[in-house]
């Protein structure tokens, strides 16, 4: 099989596999209703506009039996939020979403902010493929549920992609990552981010200090995503929930030894073993009580159970 052959069937079995999987879903308790959905957006990326394309796309069958798509290159939308102090992913790399309103479902939310944030209708030349496990974001700060996020994975199935229409107070830049990079039997830079481990934030800086050198911090493994020409002068660092989540995308190709999954599945490091080996027992117990089993990865990027070091760093 090429290699052109083999990224087509890497994308064919992504679709189907994720179509085909069966979701966590938590319902989100009394005590704290908030909830939150992101959308990773794939295309079909043709080097020259197709001469045959189907007028209405319905299922996976009908759009993976075109020409175009056969010949195209799958890619995974990915977004830099703008930054903002008074975004708490400011800055950040993620998938387009946000907070729900009252009285929206999940799917609702993620169509509203998709459409607030990059202008795209996902009701218009889109398929959803299916749902990745929601996760239950908790600050290990005090213990508290910040709020449960719902990630969605949407289909392009046009050739041609609408124009984006940035809300820029939100959104500093898009990007579209083939995903050959992902696929990809090459090691990866592991170009890592360390946080500081602050169980309180004060204004004094010296019990600032005193405290970041008690607890220490910890180190997450991260990746630099390839740009195009108009976003050659940003950085694309791809870590923490949004790395978990695009490593559950890839797991779908069913190419499970692929030297990117091997670093997602790679555990943070701590500066105090002691406050490592704490927060992993923390986090496997209350995954326990919550699922009845261990994770297998207990780590900060594939967990569906997701414990947040700091309620500020919290990433969608």
């Amino acid at each position: 099989m090429n290699h052109h052959n083999s990224a087509y069937q890497d994308f064919k079995n992504l679709c189907y596999h994720l179509n085909a999987f069966e979701h966590l879903h938590i319902p989100s308790p009394t005590y704290q209703k908030r909830r939150a959905a992101v959308a990773a957006i794939i295309r079909c990326h043709t080097s020259s506009p197709p001469s045959i394309v189907r007028d209405q796309v319905s299922n996976l069958d009908e759009f993976f039996e075109q020409d175009w798509v056969k010949h195209g290159q799958a890619e995974i939308l990915f977004m830099q939020r703008a930054s903002r102090e008074s975004d708490r992913w400011s800055g950040h790399v993620s998938f387009v979403g946000g907070k729900n309103e009252p009285g929206e479902t999940d799917e609702d939310t993620v169509k509203r902010e998709v459409l607030e944030e990059i202008g795209i209708d996902l009701n218009q030349g889109y398929l959803k493929v299916g749902q990745l496990d929601e996760r239950e974001i908790t600050s290990v700060k005090d213990n508290k549920l910040l709020m449960m996020l719902s990630p969605f994975v949407y289909l392009q199935v046009v050739p041609e992609s609408p124009p984006f229409q940035l809300q820029t107070d939100e959104v500093a830049a898009v990007e579209w990552v083939p995903l050959s990079f992902f696929t990809s039997n090459q090691p990866y830079a592991n170009h890592a981010i360390t946080e500081h481990l602050t169980l309180v934030r004060v204004k004094n800086r010296f019990v600032n200090r005193c405290m970041r050198f008690l607890m220490g911090s910890v180190t997450f493994p991260a990746v630099h995503l390839p740009t195009t020409a108009v976003n050659s002068q940003t950085t694309f660092k791809l870590w923490g929930l949004t790395l978990g989540m695009t490593s559950d995308i890839i797991e779908f190709t069913q190419k499970n030894r692929l030297a990117f999954l091997k670093l997602t599945k790679s555990k943070p490091i701590y500066s105090r073993k002691d406050i490592g080996m704490l927060v992993a027992l923390i986090t496997q117990l209350r995954y326990f009580i919550r699922y009845g089993k261990l994770e297998l990865y207990p780590n900060s990027t594939a967990m569906r159970y997701c414990m947040v070091i700091n309620e500020e760093k919290v990433m969608v």
